[in-house]
């Protein structure tokens, strides 16, 4: 027999006659000793005087008894529960079993040190509870306190629904409990007198995906002046943090819930790859962790498994940043799961190695699926926990905090642009090289974003043929100026070009001069702080001359959502058009694409193709990027593109040149 269908059936007498009529066996939906024992170790001793509130046909009692606790009195509702548990466990003398209701106890005031409810309070109060309903969870509440002693403990098995939860929370935490109207002065004995705990416990006991957690509320001699504590023992820790506030104490048992949905999920090799937050102290920072766990498609069953952590400063890379990337870091470190661990740089890990094992060891342990030596898994990383050199921090008012940082790779030292409201967002990259006196100086010759060398790629495409003659004239835009790296290669390798800089921060503008060797006295360059938006309106009127050969789109959107690149703006009827008519008669648009749905790139590309009729693809050598390259001429004026032939034009004295020819070879024509 399953649980019930309908939430009323909990508190009706005869659904419980009836399910334990058919189910002889003990069912212990809510775990038993075993599931339970940590907390029972660390809260209970066997001299404690135990009454179990709803006993059912569940073996906790008669487990509990048989680990060293013989002072147990179990209550039931139905009689015949409580027959076949006399009869179970004749054999233990002290055991006490009676009928009884939980909201009437015929028990003495301060008689017992324990009340434990597994499972009773769920059945009582179900998520649509009537006023009667809620009366009686209150009667029982009022019971509890009466026959528990100064210092006893209540403990409730729950799987704490979240109206279970507010209920629970509002009935034993002072500061709620006054604004309730049925709360009143009879209730009063519960303000300020109870230390309220929660613990999450492994469930194993049930066969069913059900997390399951200990409220404890401890009870005080008498009420005090002041609220007392709220403390949570989270299943990815190994201690009691103490909780500031009510609205905190759900936010964490509704982690919990989520963290038990991602471990069942975990449970059996995954198809896909899935990953989970983990909070800090000031949730405002942005995630603390994100665990990323990977699996290898082509095993059956998961034998081997290692915990990866990743450095910051090395987290927007390749290889950690992308699905791509995570696959093949997986099969280089030769696991069938691999669990990635991203910190995030507006965190302090002050411990190191030892903290990060510390705070989240105990989970990331969950994962372990193996069948044999499961927990004992080894931790890998690429170094310490931080292997970045900061260089600046600042705040901008538009994009948040930000840092500019340099790392080396592969033997290559990089200086990149990074914006802290995400744990993977670096804005601008740039190589560093020495300079004549031996100076630290920006490599502005070379392309470190392979983006970039995408859209530089995708110029063999122009009707003005840059890629192949050095001085020809081309007046191009570059909406979004970030660091100011494309901008200074476009300055640097085509001598007539003349370029506008499009960039709606100022902030942006500043670090791109201080940090990045932005050429801004050039000349060639006019960098505007506008809206690329409006400033493609206003360029859309203008003559023919003002308009641009080239646009390049180069603008970020929201990194969590299904488009990440261009904003959704930017592809609107209305943004198309007037990218279209800011661009001459033989112009060319060249946009970054960034998004992992496929279905949502086709349609953005078949969106494009109603303004600019031929249309190319250049697709990336690494992850999901794409730039996409519109021209206004139609397909039939236009020779057919071998990418051979575009190749054997291209300058050899161009910075990133095999990179630039490795995009050209890879541009495709969209149907």
């Amino acid at each position: 027999m399953s649980a019930p269908n309908e939430p009323q059936s909990f508190t009706d007498p005869a659904y419980w006659k009836n399910f334990f009529a058919k189910r002889k066996s003990p069912f212990e939906w809510y775990g038993d000793y075993n599931s339970l024992s940590k907390v029972i170790d660390k809260y209970l001793k066997p001299s404690d005087k135990f009454l179990q509130l709803g006993c059912g046909n569940s073996e906790l009692a008669t487990q509990l008894y048989d680990n060293g606790f013989h002072n147990i009195h179990s209550i039931d509702v139905e009689p015949s529960v409580i027959a076949a548990q006399i009869r179970k466990n004749k054999e233990r003398p002290g055991m006490l079993f009676s009928t009884g209701d939980a909201a009437n106890l015929t028990m003495g005031d301060g008689e017992h040190t324990v009340v434990l409810d597994k499972g009773t309070l769920d059945a009582l109060l179900p998520p649509a509870a009537s006023d009667a309903d809620k009366a009686t969870v209150i009667k029982m509440f009022d019971e509890v306190h009466r026959v528990l002693a100064s210092g006893g403990r209540y403990i409730i098995v729950t799987l704490a629904q979240p109206h279970i939860t507010e209920f629970w929370i509002d009935h034993f935490f002072p500061l709620y409990a006054e604004t309730l109207k049925i709360y009143n002065e009879k209730f009063s004995f519960f303000r300020k007198q109870y230390i309220l705990r929660v613990q999450k416990v492994e469930n194993k006991a049930s066969g069913f995906p059900m997390p399951v957690f200990c409220f404890i509320a401890t009870k005080m001699r008498a009420p005090m002046p002041n609220p007392l504590p709220l403390e949570v023992l989270r299943s990815s820790s190994i201690r009691t943090d103490r909780i500031e506030s009510t609205d905190e104490l759900k936010d964490a048992i509704r982690g919990e819930q989520e963290l038990s949905q991602f471990i069942y999920l975990c449970s059996k090799k995954l198809d896909v790859e899935v990953s989970i937050d983990f909070q800090g102290e000031d949730s405002s920072s942005g995630p603390r962790y994100r665990v990323c766990v990977v699996d290898n498609p082509e095993t059956k069953t998961i034998e081997t498994f290692a915990a990866f952590v990743v450095p910051i400063g090395r987290d927007a890379e390749w290889l950690f940043a992308s699905p791509k990337g995570r696959k093949a870091l997986r099969s280089q470190c030769g696991r069938d799961r691999l669990a990635m661990i991203f910190l995030n740089r507006s965190h302090q890990y002050e411990k190191g190695m030892d903290g990060v094992k510390a705070d989240i060891g105990h989970f990331v342990g969950m994962l372990d699926v193996r069948a044999n030596d499961s927990g004992n898994y080894e931790i890998l990383s690429v170094g310490g926990v931080d292997v970045k050199r900061t260089i600046s921090t600042g705040r901008s008012e538009i994009n948040g905090g930000w840092s500019v940082e340099e790392i080396t790779v592969d033997g290559k030292n990089c200086r990149r642009l990074v914006f802290l409201n995400t744990m993977n967002l670096v804005q601008s990259e740039a190589f560093l090289k020495t300079g004549k006196k031996k100076q630290t100086i920006i490599d502005l010759d070379q392309l470190a974003c392979d983006f970039h060398r995408m859209m530089i790629g995708s110029l063999a495409l122009s009707s003005h043929q840059p890629l192949a003659k050095l001085d020809t004239p081309c007046k191009m835009a570059v909406l979004g100026l970030g660091g100011g790296l494309l901008t200074a290669y476009l300055l640097r390798h085509f001598r007539k070009v003349r370029i506008t800089a499009v960039e709606l921060d100022p902030e942006v503008a500043k670090i791109a001069n201080a940090h990045f060797s932005f050429p801004h006295s050039d000349p060639r360059i006019e960098v505007v702080i506008q809206d690329a938006l409006v400033h493609l309106q206003e360029t859309a009127k203008k003559s023919e001359e003002e308009k641009y050969d080239v646009i390049f789109v180069d603008v970020s959107g929201s990194q969590n959502a299904a488009l990440q690149c261009p904003p959704p703006s930017f592809l609107t009827p209305e943004a198309l058009s007037d990218m279209k008519n800011s661009l001459k008669e033989h112009g060319m648009l060249s946009l970054n694409l960034v998004t992992r749905d496929s279905e949502l790139g086709k349609s953005i590309k078949s969106n494009i193709i109603e303004y600019f009729p031929t249309l190319y693809t250049v697709l990336s050598f690494e992850d999901v990027n794409e730039v996409i390259v519109g021209l206004k001429a139609p397909k039939n004026t236009l020779k057919p593109v071998v990418p051979q032939k575009l190749i054997n034009t291209v300058r050899k004295d161009l910075g990133s040149y095999d990179e630039v020819v490795g995009a050209i070879s890879n541009i495709r024509m969209v149907d």
